[in-house]
């Protein structure tokens, strides 16, 4: 198979031709060998998918993985992309100016797309239905229904979908988890996360005259959004705009939150959020101050706080719990503030007397605190990469993505609507709370 990729060998059987006469059918995907060249595109060349392309192109001689093949609606990141895959390859990769048209080629396997926030769940899912791999760009979305849409989609499919948020490469949270299930940190009742800036975030100067509509495809860029009028600042600034992006939950709270999700090992089921436009009064409808709370079913309250008027006092991610306090970025847990187990003399009792098991609690923080058990670190794209080949699940797949995009789409709707919106675990429903 040098020189062919899987689909067009598959393309030329016979095998193949009668499935698809017998009716449709996605074929589950063989595992590819070392010498057979995954065909790689990417969908979105601009600032983020330009250093998607590096990244991926960093491990094309280790995977067996090229770039064959450049999608952009906008002529002028088309054109510069190509050229970027060009100078990479040291050959020209095709050019398409829709997702349509790239997922139409049978010659490329996987996908690696970079578009507005917005637009990803709907891109990731299409993607998917022409039997494409995908790494997609962080959140997965911001419009509930086309992420629970994506969800079923992959969910359905032998793809593998890789998501964006790339500290899931960090084996530090593999162990935290482990960590915490084994008691570790006592009941968790409690996390907190801040990330302060003080910076215009996500303003291009010059943004509203540096292309027109003749330029790109209007059309195309709201894919399921309702029309309105071409906008040069939403298609360049789009995270500052809803409902293109939620901004701060969008951008920030996708990748903090989705390690948090990933050590409690569960989905929020409420959030409520506040905040604004306090600091940057330039023309953008998402927030530049937020605070939001969302609350696990397990019983465990998690603060999100992000603001871009002021940049002292950062908090990564903290955990609380009764045999101590977790930094978890730090990879450290320690004693502090810890008071043991907390143990019911007569379970169930509403005026029970509990007893204090302090046995448990860690070392202090003076005293080195405690250090678990992780296994390596992993990067995150080379772990699609090698996915593909393996058909494994890699570390960031459409689960965390959903996962995410629950916490940052609750804590979106809790600002827009005002009020607590609740998530069902089992019917995979959001709403208002009544």
């Amino acid at each position: 198979m040098h020189g062919m990729t899987r689909r067009s060998f598959l393309g030329k059987t016979t095998t193949t031709a009668a499935a698809f006469a017998a009716g449709p059918l996605i074929l589950p995907r063989s595992v590819l060998g070392a010498n057979d060249r995954i065909a790689l595109g990417i969908v979105g060349p601009g600032g983020r998918g330009s250093g998607l392309v590096d990244w991926a192109h960093k491990f094309a001689e280790e995977e067996n993985v090229e770039f064959q093949a450049v999608c952009d609606i906008w002529s002028q990141r088309l054109a510069s992309g190509a050229a970027r895959v060009e100078k990479l390859t040291g050959r020209a990769p095709k050019q398409y100016r829709t997702l349509g048209e790239i997922c139409a080629d049978p010659e490329i396997d996987a996908l690696i797309i970079a578009t507005p926030d917005f637009a990803h769940a709907y891109h990731c899912r299409v993607a998917v239905e022409a039997e494409k791999d995908v790494y997609i760009e962080k959140p997965l979305g911001c419009d509930f229904r086309q992420i629970k849409l994506c969800w079923e989609t992959v969910k359905a499919s032998d793809r593998v979908v890789q998501m964006g948020t790339q500290r899931r490469g960090d084996g530090k949270c593999i162990g935290a988890q482990q960590f915490i299930k084994g008691g570790g940190l006592g009941k968790v009742t409690y996390g907190e996360i801040i990330e302060p800036l003080f910076q215009e975030r996500w303003r291009i100067p010059g943004a509203e005259t540096s292309l027109t509509e003749q330029d790109t495809i209007w059309s195309e860029f709201l894919a399921y959004a309702p029309y309105e009028p071409f906008d040069a600042r939403k298609y360049r600034e789009f995270r500052l705009f809803w409902p293109y992006s939620s901004g701060c939950f969008c951008q920030w709270m996708s990748h903090k939150i989705d390690l948090v999700n990933w050590v409690l090992d569960e989905l929020p089921c409420s959030a409520v959020a506040w905040g604004g436009v306090y600091a940057w009064p330039d023309g953008r409808t998402n927030p530049d101050t937020v605070q939001c709370l969302l609350e696990y079913p397990s019983g465990c309250l998690v603060t999100y706080h992000m603001r871009l008027g002021n940049g002292a006092n950062t908090r990564g991610i903290t955990l609380y719990g009764t045999h101590g306090t977790m930094e978890l970025e730090a990879g450290i847990a320690y004693g502090d503030g810890g008071g043991g187990t907390i143990v019911p003399v007569t379970p169930g009792e509403p005026n029970t007397a509990f007893n204090i098991d302090a046995s448990k609690v860690l070392k202090s923080k003076q005293d080195g605190g405690v250090k678990w058990e992780s296994p390596p670190d992993v990067d995150h794209m080379q772990d699609f990469l090698r996915c593909l080949r393996t058909r494994e699940q890699p570390r960031g797949n459409i689960d965390a993505g959903y996962a995410h995009s629950v916490a940052t789409t609750l804590a979106n709707m809790a600002y827009r609507n005002k009020c607590q919106m609740v998530y069902d675990h089992q019917t995979r429903v959001m709403k208002k709370a009544v």
